[in-house]
């Protein structure tokens, strides 16, 4: 089974293919912070201030601005 969160636009902002086998939780808050690269009280925070769909839109692009100076 393909999970994936769709934000604004249906564009999807994240995939998982769940294979029923390990830590399959559907939202598993720390789980998600380690896919995004940040602190899970950092992500809780975010989300309590601008939302589900907004904390997830930055930190992935944090991520995506972490890999680009990497490169």
């Amino acid at each position: 089974m393909k999970l994936a969160l769709i934000g604004t636009g249906n564009m999807p902002l994240m995939q998982w293919i769940l294979d029923g086998k390990g830590d399959d939780a559907i939202i598993n808050m720390s789980a998600l912070a380690r896919r995004l690269e940040c602190s899970r009280s950092s992500l809780l925070d975010r989300i309590q201030n601008h939302g589900f769909d907004s904390a997830i839109r930055y930190y992935l692009n944090e991520k995506r601005q972490r890999k680009i100076k990497t490169k």
